[in-house]
């Protein structure tokens, strides 16, 4: 049995968290730990309902264990996805698990893009407790693949100033000791006030935009797909589709120095007005293919 300890550190829009891996006597929510959330905000204490929640089924139920679940650096085999319609479990089954002290749970409206439950995520960003709820799946990454879900976004927000505020849906993570961050894709106000997607390089500290920004839309679903060819030398590339149309490209460049990561999907705020968010997910997964 483990214990989650999760550390997360956020910066320019971008996340850090960094999962330590000890011992866990119970496989229910209530992982004991600390978190630094944002820099200043100090420590908090990351037991019981203030911490991180690892979530079975979608009523909490504890997931079903056949003994073969991978260990947290074993490769990732693809393709791999899940719809939700067993609760959180196939992130458990598959060496993952889900974080966060928002609401994580499963709903049938709106009306899923694929089966009949989708994911919930829900979070306050008026402070730095309750601000995440999120799915990771850890392992070696594959060489390449595509990283997709559905989000329903349905009411817009406003960001606050751009060195405090956040808006992340996905993040990549080095496993290594000496790596943290890797990539994110987040939300960002565009001129018009419009939502829309950008990403965030860690490794060299820059954010990557859209020439022509596509707003997402709101109360509607959309496709999210991020191509990662890994390397840790000028050999990789990234690429962010938004409903198939590829909105952000880069190659020739280092995209992961690490030897193993972890992929978290879901919802992380900091600084959004209004402070409460909620968003849907689906059809998590990653494949070799658009």
């Amino acid at each position: 049995m483990r214990t989650w300890l999760l550390v997360v550190s956020c910066s320019f829009l971008g996340c850090e968290p960094k999962l330590v891996v000890g011992e866990r006597t119970d496989a229910g929510a209530g992982a004991a730990g600390a978190a630094d959330v944002g820099g200043s905000a100090g420590a908090i204490d990351a037991g019981g309902a203030a911490g991180a929640l690892e979530v079975a089924g979608a009523a909490g139920a504890q997931c079903p264990d056949n003994g073969n679940r991978p260990g947290e650096t074993d490769p990732i085999v693809v393709p791999w996805a899940t719809g939700f319609e067993n609760g959180f479990c196939d992130f458990e089954s598959a060496g993952g698990f889900c974080v966060g002290d928002g609401i994580l749970t499963t709903v049938t409206s709106p009306t899923p893009p694929g089966g009949q439950f989708a994911a919930e995520f829900s979070v306050s960003t008026a402070n730095s407790v309750g601000n995440q709820a999120r799915c990771v799946r850890q392992g070696t990454l594959p060489k390449e693949a595509y990283y997709g879900a559905w989000y329903y976004i349905p009411v817009s927000a406003t960001l606050g100033d751009p060195v405090n505020s956040l808006w992340n849906l996905f993040h990549f993570q080095g496993g290594d000791v000496s790596q943290k961050g890797l990539w994110d894709v987040s939300l960002v106000n565009g001129n018009n006030g419009d939502l829309e997607l950008l990403v965030f390089d860690f490794l060299k500290g820059a954010v990557r935009t859209q020439t022509k920004p596509i707003p997402i839309p709101i109360g509607s679903w959309f496709h999210i797909q991020f191509y990662l060819r890994r390397a840790s030398d000028a050999t990789g590339a990234i690429a962010l589709y938004q409903d198939r149309t590829a909105i952000i490209e880069a190659d020739n460049i280092v995209t992961d120095n690490s030897s193993w990561g972890q992929w978290y999907v879901g919802n992380i705020g900091k600084e959004l007005t209004p402070p409460d968010s909620t968003l849907y997910v689906d059809d998590v997964t990653i494949g070799t293919s658009l």
